[in-house]
Protein backbone atom coordinates (compact mmCIF):
# COMPACT_ATOMS: atom_id res chain seq x y z
CA UNK A 1 0.00 0.00 0.00
CA UNK A 2 1.13 3.38 -0.98
CA UNK A 3 0.62 6.71 1.13
CA UNK A 4 1.83 9.18 3.26
CA UNK A 5 5.31 8.01 5.51
CA UNK A 6 3.36 6.51 8.75
CA UNK A 7 7.19 6.48 10.32
CA UNK A 8 6.94 10.19 10.62
CA UNK A 9 2.59 10.08 11.98
CA UNK A 10 1.24 11.85 9.07
CA UNK A 11 -1.73 10.46 7.33
CA UNK A 12 -1.89 7.98 4.55
CA UNK A 13 -3.89 8.78 2.10
CA UNK A 14 -4.05 6.74 -1.35
CA UNK A 15 -1.33 7.90 -3.74
CA UNK A 16 -2.77 8.42 -7.33
CA UNK A 17 -1.02 7.45 -10.28
CA UNK A 18 -0.74 11.03 -10.80
CA UNK A 19 0.77 12.19 -8.37
CA UNK A 20 2.93 9.63 -8.30
CA UNK A 21 4.06 10.49 -11.74
CA UNK A 22 4.97 14.20 -10.85
CA UNK A 23 6.59 13.12 -7.70
CA UNK A 24 8.89 10.75 -9.86
CA UNK A 25 9.65 13.13 -12.75
CA UNK A 26 10.46 15.79 -10.25
CA UNK A 27 13.12 13.40 -8.39
CA UNK A 28 14.37 12.50 -11.59
CA UNK A 29 15.19 15.93 -12.70
CA UNK A 30 16.88 16.32 -9.30
CA UNK A 31 18.80 13.28 -9.80
CA UNK A 32 20.13 14.30 -13.11
CA UNK A 33 21.37 18.39 -11.96
CA UNK A 34 23.20 16.56 -8.86
CA UNK A 35 24.78 14.09 -11.33
CA UNK A 36 25.49 16.89 -13.52
CA UNK A 37 27.13 18.91 -10.35
CA UNK A 38 28.85 15.80 -9.62
CA UNK A 39 30.49 15.23 -13.14
CA UNK A 40 31.32 19.24 -13.48
CA UNK A 41 32.92 18.59 -9.87
CA UNK A 42 35.12 15.40 -10.53
CA UNK A 43 37.38 16.76 -13.09
CA UNK A 44 39.20 19.85 -11.52
CA UNK A 45 41.95 19.71 -9.35
CA UNK A 46 41.95 21.21 -5.69
CA UNK A 47 42.98 25.07 -6.45
CA UNK A 48 40.21 25.23 -9.12
CA UNK A 49 37.23 23.14 -7.08
CA UNK A 50 38.67 26.04 -3.87
CA UNK A 51 38.20 29.03 -6.04
CA UNK A 52 34.69 27.81 -7.25
CA UNK A 53 34.04 27.40 -3.69
CA UNK A 54 35.27 30.84 -2.56
CA UNK A 55 33.51 32.63 -6.01
CA UNK A 56 30.09 34.35 -5.31
CA UNK A 57 28.68 32.83 -8.27
CA UNK A 58 30.08 29.68 -6.99
CA UNK A 59 28.61 30.25 -3.49
CA UNK A 60 25.54 31.20 -5.00
CA UNK A 61 25.26 27.58 -7.33
CA UNK A 62 25.92 25.75 -4.44
CA UNK A 63 23.36 27.36 -2.23
CA UNK A 64 20.89 26.85 -5.45
CA UNK A 65 21.90 23.44 -5.29
CA UNK A 66 21.46 22.89 -1.73
CA UNK A 67 18.09 24.03 -1.95
CA UNK A 68 16.76 21.78 -5.15
CA UNK A 69 18.30 18.43 -2.78
CA UNK A 70 15.77 19.93 -0.35
CA UNK A 71 13.22 19.50 -2.17
CA UNK A 72 13.79 15.90 -2.83
CA UNK A 73 14.26 15.52 0.63
CA UNK A 74 10.48 17.27 1.17
CA UNK A 75 8.76 14.89 -0.99
CA UNK A 76 10.79 12.04 0.36
CA UNK A 77 9.53 13.08 3.83
CA UNK A 78 6.30 13.21 2.37
CA UNK A 79 6.56 9.31 2.34
CA UNK A 80 5.73 7.67 -0.76
CA UNK A 81 6.48 4.58 -0.39
CA UNK A 82 6.36 3.39 -3.80
CA UNK A 83 9.34 1.48 -4.82
CA UNK A 84 10.49 3.17 -8.39
CA UNK A 85 10.23 6.81 -5.89
CA UNK A 86 12.15 4.98 -3.13
CA UNK A 87 14.80 3.98 -5.25
CA UNK A 88 15.58 7.66 -7.08
CA UNK A 89 15.95 9.37 -3.66
CA UNK A 90 18.36 6.78 -2.87
CA UNK A 91 20.51 7.28 -5.98
CA UNK A 92 19.79 11.10 -4.91
CA UNK A 93 21.14 11.09 -1.63
CA UNK A 94 24.27 8.87 -2.96
CA UNK A 95 24.98 11.34 -5.04
CA UNK A 96 24.53 14.19 -3.11
CA UNK A 97 26.83 12.34 -0.48
CA UNK A 98 29.32 12.13 -3.78
CA UNK A 99 29.19 15.82 -4.35
CA UNK A 100 29.50 16.29 -0.44
CA UNK A 101 33.00 14.16 -0.75
CA UNK A 102 34.17 15.82 -3.44
CA UNK A 103 34.13 19.07 -1.53
CA UNK A 104 35.09 18.20 1.59
CA UNK A 105 37.24 20.76 3.54
CA UNK A 106 36.13 23.42 1.49
CA UNK A 107 32.91 23.83 2.63
CA UNK A 108 30.48 22.14 4.58
CA UNK A 109 27.13 21.14 2.48
CA UNK A 110 24.23 19.98 4.97
CA UNK A 111 23.20 16.58 5.38
CA UNK A 112 19.29 16.05 5.50
CA UNK A 113 19.27 16.07 8.96
CA UNK A 114 20.22 19.33 8.90
CA UNK A 115 17.67 20.26 7.12
CA UNK A 116 15.65 19.79 9.98
CA UNK A 117 12.79 19.64 8.04
CA UNK A 118 9.79 19.69 10.02
CA UNK A 119 5.71 18.83 9.49
CA UNK A 120 3.90 15.79 7.94
CA UNK A 121 1.04 16.04 5.52
CA UNK A 122 -2.00 17.89 7.62
CA UNK A 123 -5.11 15.84 6.51
CA UNK A 124 -7.25 17.97 8.30
CA UNK A 125 -6.00 21.08 6.74
CA UNK A 126 -4.88 20.23 3.14
CA UNK A 127 -4.89 24.04 2.26
CA UNK A 128 -1.91 24.29 4.37
CA UNK A 129 0.28 21.53 2.46
CA UNK A 130 2.90 22.51 -0.02
CA UNK A 131 0.97 22.01 -3.17
CA UNK A 132 4.14 19.72 -4.59
CA UNK A 133 5.47 17.73 -1.48
CA UNK A 134 2.46 17.80 0.43
CA UNK A 135 4.14 18.90 3.65
CA UNK A 136 2.29 20.80 6.49
CA UNK A 137 3.50 24.78 5.43
CA UNK A 138 1.91 25.92 8.97
CA UNK A 139 5.63 26.53 10.98
CA UNK A 140 7.41 27.42 8.12
CA UNK A 141 8.91 31.20 8.10
CA UNK A 142 6.45 33.30 6.20
CA UNK A 143 9.43 34.05 3.54
CA UNK A 144 9.59 30.47 2.29
CA UNK A 145 6.39 30.33 1.04
CA UNK A 146 4.32 31.69 -1.42
CA UNK A 147 0.76 31.30 -2.25
CA UNK A 148 -0.53 31.16 -6.02
CA UNK A 149 -3.94 30.18 -6.79
CA UNK A 150 -5.49 29.40 -3.08
CA UNK A 151 -2.50 27.10 -2.67
CA UNK A 152 0.07 27.41 -0.39
CA UNK A 153 4.05 25.95 -1.93
CA UNK A 154 7.32 25.80 -0.20
CA UNK A 155 9.48 28.68 -2.46
CA UNK A 156 11.94 25.80 -3.57
CA UNK A 157 9.39 23.65 -4.16
CA UNK A 158 7.31 25.73 -6.63
CA UNK A 159 11.09 27.37 -7.90
CA UNK A 160 12.08 23.90 -9.09
CA UNK A 161 8.91 23.09 -10.78
CA UNK A 162 8.69 26.13 -12.72
CA UNK A 163 12.08 25.91 -13.84
CA UNK A 164 12.34 22.07 -14.21
CA UNK A 165 9.08 20.79 -14.78
CA UNK A 166 6.20 22.65 -16.21
CA UNK A 167 5.12 26.59 -16.21
CA UNK A 168 2.17 25.98 -13.91
CA UNK A 169 2.31 24.89 -10.25
CA UNK A 170 0.05 21.72 -9.85
CA UNK A 171 -1.85 20.93 -6.68
CA UNK A 172 -0.89 17.48 -5.51
CA UNK A 173 -2.90 17.79 -2.67
CA UNK A 174 -6.72 17.16 -4.21
CA UNK A 175 -6.86 14.64 -6.34
CA UNK A 176 -5.86 15.40 -10.20
CA UNK A 177 -8.83 15.86 -13.12
CA UNK A 178 -6.13 14.73 -15.41
CA UNK A 179 -1.94 13.97 -15.85
CA UNK A 180 0.16 16.45 -15.57
CA UNK A 181 2.87 15.66 -17.53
Amino acid sequence: SSGINAEYGGPSPAVDEDRLGAWSKCLSLVLATLIACQSALTGPSSSVLRDVVESERGREYLCCLTEVFKVACRISRSGCHEDGVVEIFKEIKHSWTLVSEVLDGLIDLPTIREFNIAGSSNEEEWARNCGICLLDTTNEPENSMLQYNRVIYHVTCANFWLNSIDDMLPNLNQKLDRPLL
